[in-house]
């Protein structure tokens, strides 16, 4: 699956007319349900590897990828066969913050088109072939080695140097090449490509704020090599326009958990209602009421059903949870002498569920699926009180798993 074209150069690009043909053609082989081939910088199990992973998800895509190590290699072979290329672009631990290689490689290519943007939280993973033995050795890429100084020192550990990468050393790893005791250090997407290697630990990296900035893009050769000031200049400005596209993405999800945590902030006047007129807290004909109005409206908007409901239903557990803790600290403080008008209320409610979907459904259509980089944004939003870390995550979970319909036309 391609980008949407609004994520796109604003500038149109001018391209000879086999060019255009060919990337009409790839453009109409993607919307008829294939994935176009995308040239990934490294190799399987490294953060590019992860990273692609996310843009799958939010995209509902499965890209036909073609690992490609060095990002020279990356780029050339993507223009060879004229798709799309994914690599690193900056990196928030760096000077700068601009990935050197990736600097060194746009003295010789261009980007001409920008797909997509991600920016994902960096993890360090360690991989050991069995869960208790004692760690003397440390394995990974000499870059990597520099991000886990705090917990090299904390255990007290030898490091071995992998220039060939992460993967590399994950892979000798697994094929016994090290000695007893040698763990390998990188991507958790590692796992995935060596499952017989133990997990022992997860973000053991010295920066918790560790974000890396990949993009999918078009790139072509340059006629002749620029200076590496001129590189840098040149790669701060595809970084700037991913950024945008990034935040862009962020600023949506943001009014998106805006509009739950206003909705979830209503508890209170709910649960002050219902104490003052006895009622009990768990009322199934009226959550009977807000889900079919919910559903009704996700069919309108061309959202799966199946996913609004358990998103729903979500909602409501956490509403209810909300309720029980002030009516269990009611119960020792007794019950605020404030009025709640139920009509208003409800009125509220409805209001902002209704909200709440339409602007799930523009951020479904214009920005792809809620991925896991979105939730600390959510946990940073949902500040009703009496709403725990728990709730939060069950709340998130079921937000991810609401999907777009297909082949549905919106009638509302």
């Amino acid at each position: 699956m391609l980008p949407c074209l609004h994520n796109h150069w604003k500038k149109p690009l001018k391209l000879p007319f086999v060019s255009r043909l060919i990337a009409l053609l790839t453009l109409l082989f993607t919307f008829a349900g294939h994935a176009a081939p995308v040239y990934v910088q490294a190799g399987p199990g490294s953060f590019n590897h992860a990273a692609l992973d996310l843009l799958e998800s939010r995209q509902n895509s499965t890209y036909q990828r073609q690992y490609s190590g060095t990002p020279e290699k990356t780029y050339a072979t993507a223009i060879k066969e004229t798709t799309w290329a994914f690599s690193a672009l900056a990196n928030s631990t760096i000077d700068g913050q601009l990935v050197p290689a990736i600097v060194n490689a746009m003295r010789n290519y261009k980007v001409t088109e920008l797909g997509a943007a991600v920016r994902m939280p960096i993890e360090m993973c360690v991989f050991g072939v069995d869960q208790t033995s004692t760690i003397t050795h440390a394995a990974s890429h000499p870059a990597a080695l520099k991000q886990i100084g705090l917990w090299l020192n904390t255990h007290q550990l030898l490091t071995i140097p992998v220039p060939k990468g992460t993967n590399e050393a994950a892979r000798l790893l697994a094929q016994g090449q090290f000695q007893q005791g040698t763990v390998a250090v990188g991507s958790c997407a590692l796992k995935s490509v060596y499952p017989e290697l133990t997990l022992r630990e997860v973000g053991v990296q010295d920066n918790a704020d560790n974000h890396t900035l990949f993009a999918l893009m078009k790139v072509e050769k340059r006629p002749e090599q620029i200076s590496e000031d001129q590189a840098r200049t040149a790669l701060a400005q595809v970084v700037k326009q991913a950024n945008i596209q990034v935040k862009t993405r962020a600023d949506s999800a943001q009014v998106l958990f805006s509009h739950i945590n206003q909705r979830l902030a209503q508890m209170q006047s709910v649960a002050l209602f219902k104490a003052h007129k006895h009622r009990p807290i768990e009322d199934l004909s009226r959550e009977a009421v807000v889900l079919s109005k919910a559903l009704e409206q996700a069919r309108q908007q061309c959202l799966d059903t199946a996913s609004v409901e358990a998103f729903f239903q979500a909602q409501m557990d956490a509403a209810k949870a909300i309720q029980y803790r002030y009516r269990a600290q009611w119960l020792a403080e007794g019950v605020p002498d404030k009025d709640a008008d139920l009509v208003q209320l409800r009125n509220t409610l409805n209001q902002l569920g209704a909200a709440i979907l339409e602007v799930l459904t523009h951020h479904l259509a214009q920005h792809g699926n809620l991925t896991p980089e979105l939730g600390p944004i959510f946990n940073t939003e949902l500040v009703t009180a009496n709403l725990t870390e728990k709730d939060k995550r069950k709340l998130y979970n079921a937000l991810q798993s609401v999907r777009r319909s297909e082949h549905c036309q919106a009638t509302g």
